[in-house]
């Protein structure tokens, strides 16, 4: 971790998005890779198509247990997201679980940035949904509602918190038994940095790449050589995002899991993914050999994925075996150590 102060960080984390008015927008090229390879993985595991489904059906889940059935006869379902930023997925998992017949419930959108939160505000307001959100302005790294909940959510916030144990213990002591923890988000190396044995197949492919695809559009700078930029380097992006996966496995049952990426998402997301034109047939098939190469590598076991859609549950005892893509299992997902060849290739 660098000597920038936690405060520094803090602030640093909420000017970020103060003037993004999107903060969800991703390339073109992003959607060539997710349709075409993770979609796929989604519909196999989840029966879904898109986040908000993702979500909504986690807590529509809950709702096979007879005792949740039961509380919902006298009680209000209880959804819990932490980092919710602005909104624009909550609302979106509302709007499905109303069009579903399902009314009784509320969504806590916890959050560190006022900003964010004051935008999903007035979003809920616009779309007459705020009788169904409750916003809480929290750093998560220090507290969260004294509440218990039938599901919790957590939409690539994870890969932003210091206290990862303190949040999963709290978790695991506020999901009602049979609830669902289902989460989106990032489990790659600290910083969003490549594991040696992945940079090792970017850095092979690299000198094949054009100026223009070597640009790092956020950072404004070219990229003659692949350098491994470490995004928590001044604020709590990807700041412990290797211990995701490790530390939910020690307190949580993988339910649903989805294990995809390793090298492809730094391609075609936002820093070096707006150099490529959908609408040119050679940047779609580079993009789709180059996601076609990372899941042979994932499956062959060779690269871990850096990201995971995933359902948890607080035991295997509550009686869902785990069900996965392919052969990536959750536990198969973390990284242990330095494969033996990779020493060949530093």
């Amino acid at each position: 971790m660098s000597s920038v102060s936690y405060e520094d960080r803090v602030k640093q984390q909420i000017e970020q998005y103060a003037n993004c008015d999107n903060i969800h927008d991703l390339p073109e090229a992003f959607h060539i890779w997710s349709h075409g390879f993770i979609n796929p993985g989604l519909v196999e595991v989840f029966g879904v198509t898109t986040i908000p489904e993702f979500y909504a059906k986690a807590y529509l889940e809950t709702k096979k247990n007879t005792a949740f059935i039961s509380r919902l006869m006298n009680n209000t379902g209880r959804i819990l997201s932490i980092g919710c930023g602005d909104g624009g997925v909550e609302l979106d998992i509302v709007e499905y679980l109303l069009s579903k017949g399902e009314s009784k419930f509320v969504m806590t959108c916890a959050d560190l940035s006022p900003i964010l939160l004051d935008r999903l505000r007035k979003k809920a307001d616009l779309k007459n949904l705020g009788k169904y959100i409750e916003t809480i302005e929290v750093d998560l790294n220090l507290s969260l509602p004294d509440r218990r909940f039938d599901m919790i959510m957590a939409n690539h916030s994870l890969h932003h918190i210091v206290e990862l144990e303190k949040i999963f213990d709290y978790l695991k002591s506020h999901l009602r038994d049979r609830g669902i923890f289902a989460t989106n988000d990032m489990i790659g190396r600290n910083g969003h940095m490549r594991w040696p044995e992945t940079a090792a197949i970017i850095k092979a492919f690299w000198p094949m790449l054009s100026d223009s695809e070597k640009w790092h559009a956020q950072l404004k700078r070219l990229d003659d050589t692949f350098t491994d930029h470490d995004c928590s380097s001044d604020g709590f992006e990807g700041i412990r995002a290797q211990d995701v996966l490790p530390l939910i496995l020690e307190r949580f049952h993988p339910y649903k899991f989805l294990g995809c990426g390793g090298f492809v998402d730094l391609i075609v997301d936002r820093g070096y993914g707006r150099a490529y034109d959908v609408s040119k047939s050679e940047d779609v098939e580079w993009i789709k050999f180059l996601s076609r190469l990372n899941d042979i590598l994932l499956d062959a076991g060779c690269i871990r994925p850096t990201l995971m859609l995933a359902y948890f549950t607080k035991s295997a005892e509550e009686g869902w075996p785990e069900k996965f893509y392919r052969n990536r299992r959750a536990s198969t997902a973390v990284r242990l150590k330095d494969p033996e060849w990779v020493k060949y290739y530093a």
